[in-house]
């Protein structure tokens, strides 16, 4: 066994004392493995939890960090004190992380999943940011993982509203969620693509301000004792890039805070909501999605519409996704069926003409059918599919779903990681990207002969 730091000796002292039992070397390994796992979580100098973490925690004056602490627990598994899955060929180039909102801590924390479940090659797709990319690259390293980098946001197609024309966002026509794959490059400052994403995310903190504004009014005339401000939802942020979803864990907190019990809790929610308390979600993620769902959600009492600003064109998302470097793809929904997919092949040639060259599903929204439906006409067009999970709720699920190694889909979703790879590589190692400089694909501005040169080239790299 390794030789500890101060710091976790203390903490396996601290756990150890309420415990009971003999403190055996077995007992000291499983509590230093449980000790590192949630150091996984802890936020960092610099990120905003930092300070108030700092002073109930770190008492002692001794850090460890993120990635110090995902070595030691590599250490652990080398050593065979920790079993992974075994790989068998694992992919998902899509999962959010705490650089937006997700189930995982850190990305560190999510790419020690990927390893504890056989997953071979693994993204990051965060929203509206790339924070989180160093840190993935590190931790997916360190693990000996392929790691994939990508961004994620919210377009709007001005035509497609007006005719109340849905996408990918069912309950918004004309909105269209579009990715950044293979993030290869920081957006230059001062740049247009900058200033795009700028004015996004100034936006929609201005909306979450005021949201925060209207719900804690709410809470507080449900009870004085009860308040609730921005600065808290930033503290649930590493770096500021608050959502909807944290706005919702705030509330959770807050309320949860001013009462001693779980009944107490209940009740005053049951109230709030106008619901039995018998309908009432148990704490995390199940009751954060209630909160969200009852206060903040269009039609409900908290809720603010996103201003015009909040949203960019469809041509100038993919103009913002150039400037990093990136292959934009479309995520197809896949089900519910909205009049933009009702016509997969229809709609993959209208994005190819859009300069999108690229499709992602997420399977398990979809039932097999669907996904033949999709993956078929991704072929059609000569367009790479990439496959995810998402992971952008406080929910646990696997981070290879049911379709991730079935033998129908496995090739194709190994296909498109290939591609993104190779995309990867060539762009850093050559200067040359599944696409050109003016965004067609960059051999011979034939779609086919792009992605199976790329295809190949990934295939080495997978490896």
């Amino acid at each position: 066994m390794q030789e500890d730091t101060s710091i976790i000796r203390e903490l396996i002292r601290r756990r150890y004392a309420g415990a009971g039992g003999e403190l055996t070397p077995a007992v000291i390994r499983r509590l230093r493995i449980e000790l590192l796992e949630e150091m996984l979580g802890d936020p960092l100098p610099g990120e905003l939890p930092y300070q108030k973490f700092a002073a109930v925690e770190r008492l002692w004056g001794e850090d460890i960090s993120r990635l110090q602490a995902l070595k030691l627990l590599h250490d652990e598994a080398e050593a065979g004190n920790i079993r992974p899955a075994p790989s068998r060929g694992g992919i998902n180039t899509h999962v959010h992380t705490s650089a937006s909102f997700s189930v995982f801590r850190s990305p560190g924390e999510a790419a020690w999943q990927a390893f504890m479940n056989g997953v071979m090659v693994f993204g990051i797709n965060d929203h509206y940011t790339i924070a989180g990319h160093k840190e993935f690259a590190e931790a997916c390293n360190l693990l000996g993982i392929k790691a994939l980098f990508s961004i994620e946001a919210l377009a709007l197609d001005e035509a497609a509203q007006a005719v109340g024309r849905r996408f990918n966002d069912p309950n918004n026509p004309g909105r269209i969620y579009l990715s950044g794959k293979g993030v290869v490059k920081d957006l230059k400052p001062g740049s247009r693509e900058e200033a795009l994403l700028s004015g996004m995310r100034q936006s929609l903190e201005r909306r979450n301000r005021l949201m925060v504004e209207k719900v804690s009014s709410i809470l507080s005339e449900a009870d004085p004792n009860i308040h609730l401000d921005f600065d808290d939802v930033l503290l649930l942020t590493p770096a500021g890039n608050a959502t909807e979803r944290h706005i919702a864990q705030a509330v959770e907190t807050a309320i949860e805070g001013r009462f001693g019990s779980e009944s107490e809790t209940a009740a005053f929610l049951s109230s709030l909501a106008d619901v039995p308390e018998a309908d009432i979600p148990t704490a995390g993620a199940r009751r954060q999605n209630f909160i969200r769902d009852r206060l903040l959600k269009s039609g409900r009492p908290a809720f603010v519409p996103e201003s015009p600003d909040a949203f960019i064109s469809l041509d100038d998302m993919v103009l913002l996704f150039r400037g990093y470097g990136a292959i934009p793809a479309y995520p197809v929904l896949g089900n519910p069926n909205t009049e933009g997919e009702s016509d997969l092949r229809a709609l993959f040639e209208e994005m190819k003409s859009r300069g999108i060259f690229a499709v992602e599903v997420i399977p398990n929204r979809n039932d097999r059918e669907r996904l033949e439906q999709i993956v078929r006409a991704a072929a059609a067009a000569a367009m790479p599919v990439f496959n995810g999970t998402e992971h952008n709720t406080r929910d646990t699920q696997p981070l290879l779903d049911k379709f991730a190694l079935d033998p129908e889909f496995k090739g194709i979703f190994a296909r498109g990681a290939a591609v993104l790879l190779a995309h990867q590589h060539l762009s850093r190692e050559r200067g040359v990207g599944y696409l050109d400089a003016n965004g067609r694909p960059s051999v011979d501005g034939d779609p086919a002969k792009t992605m199976a040169h790329f295809e190949e080239v990934g295939r080495g790299l997978i490896i």
